[in-house]
């Protein structure tokens, strides 16, 4: 046991190897493991049992050589290690080192793919099936060696705070391996999934912050509920005709992004646009994500001043007086004042901000040569964009303006 905090750990405190072993018994007298993994374990005793016991019960396991938290401070003895060499190396499925871990393993200072590989033959020599010696300290890209076989993985350092990122790609390793993946495939699943957690890591405490190991499934909830949300956006636009007569020329188009978007891939829209048909707005697509890099790049736009902004949708300039009736808060761009070489929906967006110095519910432009005029709705939702331009195209068509 532990007590650690961002800053660094204060105090171990060693459990009894007895306490150890009876907890493994609850577990394994109770349930079929597939897959074990192993942390820290801080003492020879507490090693040499866990290495009795999986090797018992059979239980295959990944090796995570905890010596020393991120965050600073020692979680196994010295003395420790070379029961870790002796006792649960041969028996390991993989063993998954930092560079760090991997030179204490076998004197071999690791700087770089030779090295590295080098380092993980010596784990490999002491009976370890596969060996994994993570590069997050050098430059992201992880050697696997598996069955005489190098793979080399290839990552990128991503912003964030990365306590705990080693336990994290050990565990979900773990995890994929007990799935069936093979280990190539579990490896590189393994380490996408702690990447997602580095890249959502949580901004607390003084010190090194955790990553985030629900990153993932948040994520994929997200994308599920902006999907939602921008088919229903479309449902309510195409069982009203009269939003008809404020589809443009080019089509329409409404999307939404997932909190935190960075790319076109993160904003959902309809593909193809929504455009004219029989006097009614009728998608030419299903809604996915990646479908419009246009509406992608306003609503990207509009993100960066304010993340709230997450959903957009263009219109015919008809609407501008209705926008203006309604009260909405409206703000201009003129594409005479581009600046060359500049992408024009996302200059436009944050230009129309920056005049308005606030976030505005509308922004819009007169168009230009082969450029038809156009509006754009912000808000929080598709559905909340949606129901805005419906009232614009009834009280357009209802003549209340």
């Amino acid at each position: 046991m532990t007590a650690q905090n961002t800053l660094g750990v204060q105090k171990v405190f060693g459990l009894e190897p007895e306490a150890v072993a009876a907890q493994l018994r609850s577990i394994t007298d109770d349930f079929s493991v597939a897959y074990a993994k192993t942390g820290m374990l801080f003492s020879a005793e507490i090693v040499i049992v866990v290495a009795e016991h999986l090797r018992k019960t059979r239980i295959p396991f990944v090796l995570d050589p905890v010596i020393e938290a991120e965050a600073g401070g020692r979680l196994l003895r010295p003395e420790a290690l070379k029961a870790v060499e002796d006792y649960l190396i041969p028996l390991a499925r993989v063993v998954t080192p930092n560079i760090f871990e991997a030179e204490a393993l076998t004197g071999v200072p690791v700087k770089d793919t030779a090295s590295a590989d080098l380092a993980a033959q010596k784990i490999a020599s002491l009976g370890a099936e596969a060996v994994i010696v993570k590069g997050g300290h050098l430059d992201c890209t992880d050697l696997l060696r598996h069955g005489g076989e190098v793979h080399l993985l290839p990552g990128k350092r991503m912003s964030g705070g990365n306590h705990g990122v080693g336990c994290t790609f050990s565990a979900a390793l773990t995890s994929y391996l007990a799935q069936g993946f093979p280990l190539p495939e579990a490896a590189l699943q393994a380490k996408q999934f702690a990447t997602l957690a580095v890249a959502h890591s949580m901004k607390v405490g003084s010190g090194i912050g955790p990553v985030n190991q629900a990153a993932a499934l948040r994520e994929e909830a997200d994308r599920f509920r902006v999907l939602c949300d921008v088919q229903k956006a479309v449902d309510l636009l195409v069982n009203e005709p009269k939003i008809f007569w404020l589809i443009p020329e080019v089509g329409s188009n409404i999307g939404m992004a997932i909190a935190g978007a960075v790319c076109k891939e993160d904003v959902a829209a309809v593909e193809g646009r929504l455009v004219r048909a029989g006097e009614k707005a009728r998608p030419s697509g299903c809604v996915k994500f990646g479908a419009s890099s246009h509406i992608a790049r306003v609503i990207l736009a509009a993100m960066s001043f304010d993340p709230r902004a997450r959903a957009a949708m263009n219109l015919s300039l008809e609407a501008l007086t209705a926008c203006e009736t309604l009260g909405l808060k409206t703000a201009q761009f003129d594409r005479r004042e581009e600046p060359s070489g500049t992408d024009t929906m996302s200059w436009g967006t944050l230009r129309a901000i920056e005049k308005a110095g606030r976030l505005p519910d509308v922004i819009w432009d007169d168009g230009a040569i082969g450029k038809e005029p156009l509006l754009r709705l912000l808000g929080k939702s598709s559905t909340e964009v949606a129901h805005k331009a419906l009232r614009l195209a009834r009280l357009l068509r209802d003549g209340k303006i």
